[in-house]
């Protein structure tokens, strides 16, 4: 525990994808929400992507983003479905479209198995999107399994054939654009305070 008795911020793992109407629009919002409630430390490529699931649908626009958090891994599951919800997301038809998704993929190095939550997310690895972008913004965080950096179990040699880079998004200045170049290709760490909210503590 930290100085003072405040829990120490955990670093944590998410996906945002959307295959609904302006589906930048809607990545652009889900940021937006949760650079409100997190610290967004790094933030990968954007990628369009092909749907996973038995509904025909749109192909998505793909990103993940490291952030930091002293939420409880469901309290937090609280804030990325409300940043859904705000995109206006209508949870009608099981993998169906969707304006915005927001998953948990990693929370620190914890494992947890709960009706509502499976950490670490229980397909990240066949889902090309999250397993080609992990190791752009993973920083020093681990693989709770075998204890290795994420950055060496995932890193690609470039993106799978499923997978197209496309424009990054407008990110109003709160963080720097991605550069896919030096020892941590795709990382983009937060410019000066990134952190508002919950996260300003971080």
């Amino acid at each position: 525990m930290s100085q003072g008795g405040a829990t120490p911020p955990v670093p944590v793992l998410l996906a945002l994808g959307s295959n609904l109407g302006d589906r930048r629009r809607h990545l652009e919002s889900g940021l937006d929400f949760l650079s409100r409630e997190l610290c967004v430390r790094a933030i990968s490529r954007v990628v369009e992507s092909a749907p996973w699931g038995p509904v025909e649908q749109p192909h998505f626009l793909n990103l993940v983003l490291r952030a930091e958090t002293r939420l409880a891994p469901l309290s937090l599951l609280n804030i990325l479905q409300a940043a859904e919800a705000a995109a206006g997301r209508v949870r009608t038809v099981p993998q169906g479209p969707r304006t915005l998704d927001v998953d948990l993929i990693f929370y620190g190095s914890r494992t947890m198995e709960s009706p509502r939550l499976v950490i670490p997310h229980p397909a990240w690895r066949e889902r090309p999107f999250v397993h080609d972008l992990v190791a752009e913004v993973a920083g020093a965080m681990v693989e709770p399994s075998s204890g290795r950096l994420l950055r060496d179990v995932t890193r690609p040699h470039g993106l799978s054939n499923s997978l197209r880079e496309v424009e990054p998004l407008e990110t109003s200045g709160w963080i720097e654009p991605t550069a896919w170049e030096g020892p941590s290709p795709g990382e983009a760490l937060a410019s000066g305070s990134a952190c508002r909210g919950e996260a300003s503590s971080c």
